[in-house]
């Protein structure tokens, strides 16, 4: 819709499809300028196309709704089989010492008062990223959409939301982008994507997460003595909340944290190039990696990385600007929860930083199935997006998986949530 009406055609974004890939051979500003609207090409969107899709959309809102039935149909049962074994796992707990809180007690504290089976579940398909960064993205010499998205506005989800899984899957297994660039390093039999279901809910005063999916199988990691890159942590949940003023939050989400000089990335730094910049280095808390941050607290990030390697880790704004950032609510709200229950608030601007904000969460793998609960006050802190009513946030998800670190997540896409609003993709039901 977006090229009919600037003026582009197919082939601006899938030029080498049908033979060889044009962006190996050519350099960026050919690209750019084969790339840009022609307003010769503009022309009105036909009422027959504008009929016929919402037709079609129609259609496969009904076999998304079946689909999401039989899907509620099978979490119901499995729900049934892990309350089952949880009270089996109690009772046989407390005829060994009676009045001991057993571990399915003390995950049921968290979001206790909550009515889950009254709560409708989203459905969220989590998928392995690689090193798909916020550069290589708006990119055009590595990914065909930069274009929709840097100058089209179009969302993630615009042109992926039906592929997560043969995206997953392609980059896992070493396959993702030009020649497999986007892993290096594969871990054999790691699966592309995690199903999961998020339930969220709130009590006028605190908000409630609930996020279920299945536990998989161990896959080593070749690169890790012992395989685990986390011992300490089979699992690690993280969700982020879109603040104000970021640049394309709403249509990347998470995906602004994310960059090239990051660790386990392409243009990581490394530890000699992060102390030869001590005064940011102390600034940044950083010694060995550089954590996820966003570009707005950059002086500058390189996209191409024709002049300096991509990203922007040292190009550090001052402190005077990053607090007027955090001030104006421009910053990631990010929540994490750890195997063992733990959790930490905090929020993602110029690096990764965990503050007192108020928290509390539950992690508890029953049958075969992880469920983790988190939960903070709905006007939250320093660091916490506020949520209130009559708004719509763009907020992400990652699952560390099978002792994963760094990288080796599962993310989603760009995702909408909103307090009692039955239209966002995640409807905080008011109880």
């Amino acid at each position: 819709m977006n090229a009919m009406t600037a003026g582009q055609t197919c082939i601006d974004c899938h030029k080498g499809i049908a033979h060889s890939d044009l962006r190996g051979r050519a350099d960026e500003e050919y690209l750019e300028a084969l790339e840009a609207p022609n307003p010769k090409f503009v022309r009105e969107v036909p009422q027959k196309y504008l009929d016929s899709l919402a037709k079609i959309e129609a259609i496969e809102a009904e076999e998304a709704e079946a689909k999401k039935t039989a899907e509620k149909a099978a979490r119901d049962a499995v729900q049934a089989q892990i309350a089952s074994a949880v009270d089996a796992a109690r009772a046989e707990e407390q005829a060994k010492a009676a009045g001991q809180a057993t571990e399915a007690d003390a995950g049921d504290a968290v979001g206790a008062n909550v009515d889950w089976a009254s709560v409708s579940g989203a459905d969220l398909t989590l998928f392995y990223p690689g090193q798909a960064s916020f550069e290589w993205v708006q990119n055009g010499k590595t990914h065909g959409g930069a274009r929709p998205l840097t100058k089209g506005g179009d969302q993630c989800t615009t042109c992926h939301a039906a592929e997560l899984e043969t995206i997953g899957n392609k980059i896992v297994g070493g396959a993702g982008g030009k020649d497999g660039e986007l892993e290096p390093t594969p871990i054999p039999g790691k699966p592309g994507i995690i199903n999961a279901t998020v339930q969220a809910a709130h009590d006028g005063e605190n908000v409630y997460f609930r996020l279920q999916w299945a536990d998989n199988p161990h896959a080593p990691a070749p690169f890790v003595d012992g395989g685990k890159m986390d011992p300490d942590n089979q699992v690690k949940v993280a969700m982020m909340i879109t603040g104000t003023g970021i640049e394309m939050g709403e249509q990347v989400g998470c995906w602004a944290t994310c960059h090239a000089d990051n660790t386990y990335m392409p243009a990581d730094p490394g530890a000699d190039a992060i102390a030869s910049a001590a005064e940011i280095a102390a600034q940044l808390q950083a010694t060995d990696t550089i954590t996820k941050y966003l570009a707005e607290s950059r002086t500058d990030i390189e996209i191409k990385g024709r002049r300096a390697p991509q990203g922007g880790w040292d190009k550090l704004k001052s402190a005077e600007e990053l607090d007027a950032y955090l001030n104006d609510g421009t910053f990631m709200d990010l929540m994490r929860v750890y195997a063992d229950g733990s959790a930490t608030n905090g929020y993602l601007l110029e690096r990764r930083v965990q503050n007192e904000g108020e928290i509390a969460a539950s992690a508890n793998l029953s049958a075969g199935m992880w469920t983790v609960v988190f939960s903070r006050p709905l006007a939250g802190g320093v660091g916490d997006v506020p949520l209130e009513a009559g708004k719509t946030y763009t907020v992400g998800f990652a699952i560390h998986d099978d002792f994963a670190a760094a990288r080796f997540h599962h993310v989603t896409l760009n995702t909408t949530m909103a307090l009692d609003n039955g239209e966002a993709q995640i409807n905080v039901v008011g109880q």
